[in-house]
């Protein structure tokens, strides 16, 4: 267990925290991933609120990859 996973008592809480942090990256960088995020949701059908939800942390530059790796494994550990 790292450090931002003692931090939160769940993902939920992590992920509330995350998303109210400032994003530091450009409006460039947002609208690739978020075209990335878009062409694999359609490929894979995936659809369900809360996984589009958990992608907006990165889309949205809330997370570094690695984070936002970490809290999914934290996340799906803990279902």
């Amino acid at each position: 267990m790292n450090d931002k996973q003692r931090s939160y008592d769940n993902a939920d809480a992590w992920r509330a925290a995350a998303m109210k942090r400032v994003s530091d990256i450009s409006v460039a960088e947002l609208r690739q991933r978020k075209k990335i995020a878009d062409a694999h949701n359609l490929k894979e059908g995936i659809n369900d609120a809360d996984t589009l939800a958990d992608q907006e942390i990165y889309i949205q530059g809330k997370m570094s990859l690695e984070e936002y790796q970490s809290y999914l494994l934290f996340k799906h550990s803990n279902a």
